[in-house]
């Protein structure tokens, strides 16, 4: 005889369940790497969710998988920030306003602030980060227009910098003053009445990709 059907309105419950069990290993998953780091493990995020390790592997086979998805997560946060300074009024203010909102944002999400301190080896989702990555470069422009940022400095340029916020959030933790004495630093050195000729060309996104594959090709 064929395996009982399984009625419709049984499959809806299960798969609510399931739904609301993911979401929760996600908010777990985020607390915990928020408050150790990519330190943290499975059990950790499973005892955090209230759940057993086994659900949180049905949802996320590995600890990178879980990891992956809590960066896509803070991505697409980004993306709401930059979104709002693109469409605010003043552009340098915007910028300004955008560079501290990110290192905030970091030291929120610890498990971000560790990846970002070494971007060219992240692992997150190649429309995201494209997104990210265009959505900076108008963010730069427009500050560049508005004469309020150096106009030898490109987005990818400014992605390093970011890169650097994060490896001192990475160190300080919650320690906003010293986070924001090194944010004011950056900033600075980025205003046009500081600038100085700088060396070389402004990178472009490009370079940062060869970087990575030359870094993926040495291990």
């Amino acid at each position: 005889m064929p395996p009982p059907r399984t009625s419709v309105t049984e499959d809806r419950p299960r798969r609510a369940d399931a739904q609301r069990n993911r979401r929760r290993v996600l908010e777990a998953a985020e607390a915990v790497f928020s408050r150790a780091g990519n330190g943290a493990t499975i059990e950790d995020v499973a005892k955090e969710a209230g759940v057993g390790v086994g659900t949180v592997c049905r949802h996320f086979p590995t600890k990178q998988a879980l990891l992956d998805e809590v960066l896509n997560e803070s991505y697409r946060e980004l993306i709401v920030a930059l979104d709002a300074a693109i469409g605010a009024e003043e552009a340098a203010a915007a910028f300004d306003w955008y560079v501290h909102q990110l290192a905030s944002f970091q030291a929120r999400r610890r498990a971000l602030a560790e990846q970002m301190a070494s971007e060219l080896v992240m692992t997150i989702d190649d429309n995201l980060k494209q997104e990210v990555r265009e959505k900076t470069d108008e963010l730069v422009k427009r500050a560049q227009v508005a004469g309020a940022l150096r106009d030898d400095i490109s987005s990818a340029d400014t992605s390093m910098l970011f890169a650097g916020i994060a490896q001192i959030t990475a160190i300080v933790g919650g320690d906003r003053a010293v986070r924001d004495r090194y944010v004011a630093v950056i900033l600075d050195g980025l205003r046009p009445s500081a600038a100085n000729p700088l060396p070389g060309r402004p990178l472009r996104y490009g370079d940062l990709d060869a970087l990575k594959r030359r870094l993926d090709g040495s291990r």
